[in-house]
């Protein structure tokens, strides 16, 4: 693929990666233009590890799970026979079929888009000719096709994206040769150690579009600056100890160079905080935390595309791929200790827990929609940082380290 460069000048991006006293937006084209879009597919999308989901979906040989990266790039994700993960193309290597696409619909869903599916199998047939791959992705099966002169079925497969775990998390790369995922985020393995996210279970994944940038959600996501603001109407401080109240600042690692983490921790003034308006966690408290760990929160971005949200109760974590300019699909789930799964109110208890991040959605979204809205506008600024927006700053930082990159491999290029 011939590298692209930016229908941005970089100069207008640079000063959004100042310290976060001096820095200001990105350009508001960077949410909007279509040119743009595909510029940062290209740096950013197709050379860094995006996240899928977590491997408990896919416990046994032949369970698998399907996704679709970038808006237009169907994955499946299967365990094979010896346990090992593959994330490969759904796109039949004959006319470009989805593999996993039903072969029949009824009137009212024809011309809607393949949905996403799970299951066990032990093959993928194809269901419009019937080419058949095994779980490594290999042609195992191909109707008619040894009466074309010179067709040789071992050297047709699946095309393979680049695989990596960490912490349960399941990541893939389009990139040939991507730098390892785990020792990027080594940082921030010892911030999570107590939770155990590894040995937790998630809940069935969900699925939303919504029609904004993903770096208007990745934003909202971790932004402290709105948080007791936006959604001031939801928290009652009355009861809260702020004396050692460490939220707004938190630790926030320095952003090095190479990096994909950005996040911290911070104390709140409530220990066992609950995101719900009680401010008390519904579930009990992760074994494994310290008494002081039950006082924090964790919020992490493994960028591009895993929001990670750490409670003393449970972790809520959020996958986040672009569709266009404008759009955006989020998979999210919650993340439990097996043993707090268990609990006999347990489903009951979720959908209480899941009514509480829906109360901050109800304001969240309709202002992510206004925001993507605003930026088309004409008046729409490059406005001044808060001191608060110290993930704004690091987010833009690690983001034009790409975008320079790619510059410089285009104008290398020719």
């Amino acid at each position: 693929m011939e590298p692209i460069r930016s229908p941005i000048p970089l100069a207008e991006m640079e000063p959004a990666a100042r310290p976060v006293h001096t820095a200001i937006g990105l350009p508001p084209a960077c949410y909007t233009d279509a040119d743009f879009y595909a510029f940062e597919k290209a740096a950013v999308f197709d050379t860094e590890w995006l996240c899928v989901g977590r491997s408990s979906q896919i416990p046994e040989p032949g369970d698998y799970f399907t996704a679709t990266l970038l808006g237009t790039e169907p994955v499946v994700v299967v365990r094979n026979r010896d346990g090992r993960i593959n994330v490969m193309s759904s796109i039949c290597q004959h006319r470009a079929m989805c593999i996993t696409a039903p072969a029949e619909r009824p009137k009212d869903e024809w011309f809607d888009p393949p949905p996403e599916c799970s299951g066990s199998t032990r093959n993928f047939r194809c269901p419009y000719h019937w080419w058949t791959y095994d779980l490594d992705g290999r042609l195992i099966g191909a109707p008619e096709m040894h009466q074309r002169p010179g067709f040789v079925r071992s050297e047709i497969s699946l095309p393979q994206l680049a695989v990596e775990e960490w912490q349960g998390f399941v990541f893939c790369s389009f990139a040939a040769d991507p730098p390892p995922l785990g020792p990027r985020l080594s940082a921030f393995d010892e911030m999570l150690a107590n939770y155990c996210i590894k040995e937790m279970v998630t809940t069935e994944p969900e699925m939303l579009p919504m029609p904004f940038n993903w770096k208007v959600f990745a934003e909202n996501f971790m932004d402290a600056y709105h948080s007791l603001r936006l959604h001031a109407s939801l928290y009652d401080f009355t009861e809260a100890d702020t004396s050692n109240e460490t939220l707004l600042s938190g630790t926030f690692p320095p952003l090095e160079p190479g990096s994909i983490g950005i996040g911290g921790k911070g104390r709140t003034g409530f220990k066992d905080r609950g995101m719900n308006p009680t401010q008390s966690a519904l579930f009990p408290p992760i074994a494994t935390l310290s008494e002081d760990d039950r006082w924090n929160v964790v919020y992490l971005y493994v960028a591009p595309s895993l929001l990670i949200g750490c409670h003393s109760d449970s972790v809520h974590w959020l996958a986040v791929q672009p569709a266009g300019a404008g759009s955006s699909i989020m998979t999210s789930g919650f993340l439990f200790p097996e043993s707090t799964t268990k609990l006999k109110l347990f489903d009951q208890l979720l959908k209480q827990h899941t009514r509480g991040i829906e109360l901050f959605y109800d304001q969240d979204m309709p202002v992510a929609v206004a925001s993507q809205r605003g930026m088309a506008s004409r008046f729409a600024p490059q406005g001044p940082l808060s001191q608060q927006d110290f993930f704004r700053a690091q987010l833009a930082e690690w983001l034009i380290e790409r975008y320079r990159a790619a510059e410089e491999a285009a104008t290398s290029h020719g």
